[in-house]
Formats: structure tokens, sequence, C-alpha cells
């Protein structure tokens, strides 16, 4: 009877933990890239670009561009581009929206978009991945930018690149 019962309590905590979801949280306390330094561009400068490239020959991840634009009205664009040395299994792009806080001189998120590709919707092959987005209505005579995130799964192998735009005034 004891025998059966130390099995019983060993089994339900061996559930209890392979059941138990653990979440990760990014917040905009310094526990993410915030913290990452972005040149603030002079006013009438209406958009930038940033690019990160593989610097390894013979990966399959060959470049992501993140871009952000100012279209008015508190309306930022985000245009971000994964590019594929040859088709992948799956492409995973978030777009992190942060905005300068004058008074603690510190990037804040303010707003994301993620977006996933798999090749199974891709008859032709994956090997590019396009995301363009606005977004609508933000606080106006601010900074801007955008903190790109990519990643590509091939053949059960992960690459990465997180390019961030330096920061635009939005009038």
């Amino acid at each position: 009877m004891n025998k059966v019962f130390k099995t019983s309590i060993l089994l339900m905590a061996i559930i209890t933990m392979l059941t138990t979801n653990v979440f990760a949280s990014v917040g905009t306390d310094g526990n993410s890239s915030t913290e990452e330094y972005s040149e603030l561009l002079p006013h009438e400068i209406k958009s930038d670009t940033a690019t990160e490239r593989s610097v390894k020959r013979g990966d399959f991840f060959s470049r992501a561009d993140v871009v952000i634009s100012n279209q008015g009205n508190g309306d930022i664009g985000a245009l971000a581009v994964a590019y594929m040395n040859y088709n992948v299994d799956e492409i995973y792009i978030t777009v992190y929206l942060d905005r300068w806080d004058e008074e603690t001189e510190k990037w804040r998120q303010v707003d994301y978009y993620d977006a996933e590709y798999y090749a199974d919707d891709y008859p032709d092959g994956l090997s590019e991945a396009t995301l363009n987005i606005t977004f609508l209505n933000q606080e106006r005579e601010c900074y801007y930018r955008l903190r790109g995130v990519f990643s590509a799964v091939y053949d059960n192998d992960y690459e990465g690149f997180s390019p961030t735009t330096a920061g635009i005034w939005i009038d």
C-alpha cells in the first residue's frame, strides 16, 4: 500500500510538471531590447531602414530589412522583409514599435505585430516573407523606431536577425 501511494504521488508530480505552462514576458523595464541604442534623426527625415546581413557563408537566412515611415496623422508604416538564400520551412517576423521617452531618455515599447509563414502555404517555395502594416493613431510629436525580430527554420535548424531602425519624428 505504501509503495502504491508513493508511486501515485510521483506520477501526479510528473504529470503536473509536464502539463504546467511556462510563460515568458518581455517588459519595458529594461528586460528587453528596448535598451538598445538608436539615433534620433532630424525632424525632416520621414523614414529609416535597418538591415542585418548574414556574415557567415552558407547560411539559409540572407538578410532582414525593417523600414519605418511617417505616414502622417500619427500613422506609422512598418515594412519588414526576410530574405532567404533558398526555400525554408518556416519564417517568423515580429515588429515592435517603440516610442522615445524624453523624461527617462529610454525607448518604451508601445505596440507590436507578429506574423508567421509556413512552406505548406507557398507551393512555389518560401524564400522571402514580407510584412507591411500601419500602426494607427500613435501619439504625435514624438520619436518612434522599429525593432524587427526575424527567425527562420530549415530542416530543424534555426537562424535569426534583429535589426533596429533609428528614431524618426512623428508629427
